[in-house]
């Protein structure tokens, strides 16, 4: 799957939002300020947030950074909380470093700074990112420490994408055009579902339920969905391996089809081995999606029907997934 999306900010002036929906366009990411002070936040960043919203285009939110030290980059996540004030986002936070004032402070100390900066956005609920272009990501960052651990958006503006890293979002160029848009835009393909359910109107809520397998004593997933009377076909595997929480690519292999019928079957998430305090780092350190939608969809099986992403929530889905208690979604 595809997506084809724009990201703007001032420089794009006033925009036709309905315009730009009926050209086609399935996504944006605004970008919501610059630095680590509030009095630089993008002056069209509201008028922007609003407008997408109610053509039902999703957005989501990058920051360009001026962070010359750790404690810059986790200056500058805090005033994006500021700035999005509980708002609801479809995409991730985005950390958009590549100015050149940076570029000495040296490989590790950069890497810091975009870990610093994506934890503080994930504590507070929100999924986050890294954007910057092919030779900052495999010059000046450990871009591999990255991939592993946030959706990666990469800049290069060619008809080929070269780099050879992980990434979910490509921008290729910047002199894009869509109707509603005067001048230039730049124009992005998102790769990967990653989009959260915050924020959507008036779409049907998925109630969550997946096949229950419990009473199959069997080791064929095939053979197990047929027993309760579900689509056993490879593309329905494919969707019920994600909405089991997995965040790889389904491709039906054994130890795939292994883990999906465990799962299935009511087994829960194994044990994690994390020590740390973001449950969100928790269910990426077993390899399960973390998105927003998902973590939803966990808390409701766990007990937890309101789920909003607050910090006791999530603690206390953290402590169940470290005691090897939390149920699959």
């Amino acid at each position: 799957m595809e997506y084809r999306g724009i990201d703007v900010s001032k420089y794009q002036g006033d925009i036709n939002f309905q315009k730009v929906k009926k050209d086609g366009v399935q996504f944006v990411i605004i970008r919501i300020g610059y630095g680590q002070y509030e009095s630089q936040k993008d002056p069209k960043f509201e008028q922007n947030y609003e407008g997408f919203k109610e053509v039902g285009i999703p957005i989501g939110v990058y920051l360009y950074s001026y962070a010359m030290s750790v404690s810059d980059a986790t200056k500058e996540a805090k005033v994006v909380l500021k700035w999005l004030n509980g708002r609801q986002l479809n995409l991730p936070v985005y950390y958009d470093i590549e100015d050149k004032s940076q570029i000495n402070l040296g490989k590790k100390v950069l890497t810091n700074m975009c870990e610093a900066f994506c934890k503080e956005i994930e504590k507070a609920g929100y999924s986050s990112g890294i954007y910057t272009n092919k030779y900052f990501f495999t010059t000046y960052l450990d871009y591999q420490k990255l991939e592993e651990k946030y959706t990666i958006w990469v800049a290069q503006y060619n008809d080929i994408n070269t780099y050879k890293g992980k990434y979910d979002m490509w921008q290729y160029t910047s002199s894009g055009k869509v109707d509603g848009i005067k001048g230039n835009v730049d124009l992005d393909i998102l790769y990967k579902d990653i989009f959260d359910d915050r924020g959507e109107e008036n779409n049907s809520e998925d109630d969550g339920k997946l096949p229950d397998l419990s009473g199959y004593n069997g080791t064929s997933i095939v053979d197990a969905l047929k027993s309760v009377g579900y689509d056993s076909s490879f593309d329905s595997r494919k969707k019920l391996y994600a909405e089991a929480g997995f965040a790889d690519t389904y491709k039906g292999t054994a130890k795939q089809n292994e883990d999906l019928l465990k799962a299935l079957k009511g087994n829960g998430y194994y044990k994690a081995d994390y020590k740390g305090l973001s449950f969100v780092d928790g269910l990426k350190s077993i390899g399960v999606d973390s998105s927003f939608a998902n973590r939803k969809r966990i808390a409701r099986v766990n007990g937890i029907d309101n789920y909003k992403g607050t910090a006791f929530q999530n603690i206390k889905l953290l402590n169940m997934l470290k005691a090897g208690t939390l149920k699959k979604g």
